[in-house]
């Protein structure tokens, strides 16, 4: 567990938390400078718990135990120079709207990458590069996200399709099999038909790769592979806001690393892409 994100960390379980867990988190979301100065018993004292909740909170959370949490929020609290972003209000003004906004994007993108599993991203690169097809399934909010990995996949020449219809969803998912990648996104890692999609894709032999926030969400526990960001605590109004950056950032980064690694055929696909766009230009200009 990275040393600079526990409080990000404990936001990202709260849904699966049990009831005395999430009354654990809540104390110390409200008390994060408190707790870095108590034992065991202090903290299952302070919310009103026992000292084995207190222990098995911390392994719910990713911890071997007390002393590695403890360790890792004062750590956290030490590095962190900027104040915690407060919430949205409806007496707001609009820069101050925009800019808690934008902080708590670059906040969740930061917590993201220092959470981010390499020895996932780079299990996933390989399992790019030997696909026979790569489906990409999302809805909603996650359908652009799937269009847009797409489009940066078939650039670069891998052959991939997105699917954000829930008709066509499970029709691709079962047209799957063996030697082929599928890929699901989304924020809750609840969604029903894109769960069922990849599970479906999972039955007939493919390789199952999912991109959602919750790291213990049925999604992340259905994919042989999962990569998760860590939305800063903040409640919008409208779902999504700073997670759905961060499944781009993620693609866009596994994108990236695929062009770097793929020499010249990757190059040649580049090129070939620059060329395209610019005749699309030179006709718009006429």
């Amino acid at each position: 567990m990275d040393n600079e994100v526990c409080l990000a960390a404990i936001r990202n379980h709260y849904n699966y938390f049990t009831k005395i867990e999430r009354q654990i988190a809540d104390y110390i979301l409200a008390n994060s400078e408190a707790v870095v100065d108590m034992n065991v018993a202090g903290l299952a004292e302070a919310t009103g718990t026992a000292g084995s909740a207190v222990i098995r909170f911390c392994k719910s959370t990713g911890y071997s135990g007390f002393s590695q949490f403890r360790l890792s929020l004062a750590m956290e609290l030490a590095r962190r120079q900027e104040p915690v972003i407060p919430l949205l209000s409806v007496s707001d003004t609009s820069r101050e709207a925009a800019r808690k906004v934008f902080d708590s994007s670059v906040r969740t993108l930061q917590n993201t990458l220092s959470m981010l599993d390499f020895s996932v991203v780079d299990a996933l690169i390989h399992e790019l590069t030997s696909a026979g097809r790569i489906c990409i399934f999302g809805v909603g909010t996650s359908s652009p996200i799937a269009e847009d990995a797409e489009y940066r996949f078939l650039q670069l020449g891998y052959p991939a399709s997105s699917y954000r219809d829930i008709l066509f969803m499970p029709v691709a998912a079962g047209n799957m099999g063996k030697g082929d990648l599928a890929i699901a996104i989304s924020h809750s890692g609840r969604t029903e038909v894109t769960l069922e999609a990849l599970r479906l894709a999972g039955q007939r032999g493919a390789v199952t790769a999912a991109i959602t926030s919750y790291s213990t969400s049925p999604l992340a526990k259905a994919a042989d592979y999962s990569l998760t960001a860590y939305p800063d605590d903040m409640n919008y109004p409208v779902e999504a806001v700073s997670a759905r950056l961060s499944h781009i950032c993620i693609l866009d980064a596994i994108a990236v690393i695929l062009a770097l690694r793929g020499g010249e055929t990757a190059a040649g696909h580049i090129r070939s892409r620059n060329d395209i766009l610019e005749g699309i230009r030179k006709k718009g200009k006429s």
